[in-house]
């Protein structure tokens, strides 16, 4: 076969590949009967990285190896790497929430959202390759500390960014809402 030939083929698998995943159902939707601001006000996973963090640093155990144990350290170590990858997964799934919120504030309010459906789609590649590089790494036991933090600042611009929105929307809200000053006046004065 011709150079040609071979990358009209990878180029059409590529699409038939970038289509599948284009019309896969989302993993997590907004939940029905639950509000945006309810959905952005609960507890974030990346408040725990410290915790996180704290736990994969070799020095956190190194004392099981100067006391002879250590097959302790290595079990605990492990426990410890599958803790973060339980972590890494809830983190990565609060993310896609995120920008199911995001997709659902652009359909309800398109003026205000900056977030375009193309650059939802860039973060979301971004964050799961980020996401597959860090579970790799503590998968054969490198320290993915940088890894972590870079999730979990993307994580916090998402829900600031999303914040943003939607003080804006609540504030188009108010100002289109023409509620009068004193109530009581309005209705004692007809």
């Amino acid at each position: 076969m011709s150079l040609p030939v071979i990358l009209f083929v990878l180029f059409g698998v590529s699409m038939i590949v970038l289509l599948a995943w284009a019309l896969r159902p989302p993993k997590q939707a907004v939940r029905r009967g639950e509000s945006v601001f309810d959905l952005l006000s609960e507890p974030r996973h990346c408040t725990r990285l410290p915790h996180i963090l704290q736990a994969l640093k070799p020095e956190d155990t190194n004392f099981l190896e100067e006391a002879g144990t250590s097959d302790l350290m290595h079990s605990l170590r492990q426990q410890r790497r599958r803790i973060a990858l339980h972590y890494l997964d809830q983190l990565q799934q609060e993310f896609e929430m995120l920008l199911e919120i995001s997709r659902a504030l652009a359909v309800t309010a398109p003026e205000v959202t900056a977030i375009e459906e193309l650059e939802r789609w860039k973060l979301s590649i971004v964050f799961a390759l980020n996401c597959a590089i860090l579970r790799l790494r503590l998968r054969i036991g490198m320290h993915p500390f940088a890894g972590f933090t870079s999730l979990s600042t993307m994580a916090t611009e998402m829900v600031r960014h999303l914040e943003g929105v939607t003080s804006k929307i609540a504030e188009a809200a108010v100002r289109g809402a023409e509620l009068p000053i004193r109530p009581h006046e309005e209705r004692t004065g007809s």
